[in-house]
């Protein structure tokens, strides 16, 4: 049986594709980034994507890839942010893998995400700063995030050491056959 894939998810900004391709490097193993593989199959950006067919149609996208992603194969894959937000997503990526939610304070994610693309859920209304936004996102998703059980930590931390706790979970957990 192919080895449990190892799924990063967590609120943008947070280091997803760049802890996934760093621990995919460290393990041998191919790397997928969701948001990647939805722009590579819609043959359209995110933000193009929200603005043609809208979050909904985004939304199937990403539940087709957990539909995809049900099995274990041993590939190391990084989730949108709001991917595990459906219960029957988060359920699918667990029967194939160990989930881990990556996280940072919302200061930290504002300073991170200033000026950093075209996020369409990151669209600010009249006198809304982007934490104001990130706080409202974040309330609205915190009671969903809170089912993954695995949350690690990247406030102020190089990806390295962020890499270095996944792995150590990692082992822990395949050693216990979970």
């Amino acid at each position: 049986m192919p080895a449990r894939n190892l799924v990063l998810t967590g609120f943008m900004g947070v280091g997803k594709t760049t802890i996934g391709r760093r621990l995919a490097a460290r393990l041998g193993r191919p790397f997928l980034d969701f948001d990647e593989e939805i722009v590579r199959r819609a043959g359209q950006t995110i933000p193009e994507l929200f603005a043609t067919e809208g979050e909904a149609a985004f939304r199937a996208w990403e539940a087709a890839l957990c539909r995809e992603w049900d099995q274990p194969r041993g590939w190391v894959l990084a989730t949108g942010g709001g991917t595990c937000l459906d219960p029957t997503n988060r359920t699918r990526l667990e029967a194939g893998g160990y989930v881990f939610f990556l996280y940072a304070d919302l200061e930290e994610l504002a300073r991170r995400l200033a000026g950093g693309g075209d996020r369409p859920l990151l669209r600010l209304g009249p006198g809304e700063t982007l934490l104001d936004r990130l706080r409202a996102l974040w309330a609205a998703r915190e009671a969903a995030y809170r089912a993954i059980p695995r949350w690690i930590d990247t406030t102020g931390r190089p990806p390295e050491a962020v890499v270095e706790e996944i792995l150590g979970q990692y082992w822990t957990l395949e050693a216990q056959g979970e």
